[in-house]
């Protein structure tokens, strides 16, 4: 039996980041439902440039993903950026083409974590929506409804953490899981 799950993940943490990598390379994107969330809504927009403590912290845990993830390409970011708007525009996109959003929610991971583009900037949000063949890709209220509630029903589980799998069943993983731990997760 293969289960599906829930992954919240927020656009600017990299274990969020290696996590969702680890899915695409075991192709079990197709299990998964992305729910965006920010576990530090609190960031800036648009993104500052690290302080000291935050720099050392962001360091920390790009090397702390790098070996446990030796096969990701990722970088030390300036900063680390408010991802609402971000989060908001790939629901717009989940609504119009689930699988076009998947490549665009990828993107701007990529963006944000190998080329250290801020991600809070709206311009660059809807040029790369353009570029993907979304033009006039925008936030209603319905994407922002969603998001309010996606970030409740996390809060709720109560982990705290991001990456945070939930399947069907109820069973709760967080963190960046190896690829063997993924399989039995999903019961493959």
């Amino acid at each position: 039996m293969r289960y599906r799950a829930n992954l919240y993940s927020d656009l600017n943490c990299p274990f969020c980041y290696a996590l969702e990598e680890r899915l695409v390379a075991l192709r079990l994107t197709s299990l998964v439902e992305w729910r965006g969330v920010q576990h530090a809504g609190e960031l800036p927009v648009p993104m500052e440039i690290a302080n000291y403590s935050l720099s050392r912290a962001l360091e920390k845990e790009v090397v702390m993903v790098k070996s446990l993830a030796p096969e990701l390409d990722i970088s030390f970011p300036l900063g680390k950026p408010n991802t609402l708007r971000a989060i908001q525009y790939v629901i717009s996109a989940q609504q119009r083409d689930p699988m076009l959003a998947l490549v665009y929610r990828h993107t701007l991971a990529r963006e944000f974590w190998v080329n250290g583009e801020d991600i809070s900037n709206e311009t660059l949000l809807v040029n790369l929506a353009r570029e993907l063949g979304m033009p006039d890709l925008t936030i209603d209220k319905a994407s922002e409804s969603i998001a309010d509630r996606w970030q409740r029903e996390w809060e709720h589980l109560g982990t705290a953490s991001v990456p945070t799998l939930q399947r069907e069943d109820g069973e709760v993983a967080v963190g960046l899981m190896s690829n063997e731990d993924l399989k039995k997760f999903f019961d493959i």
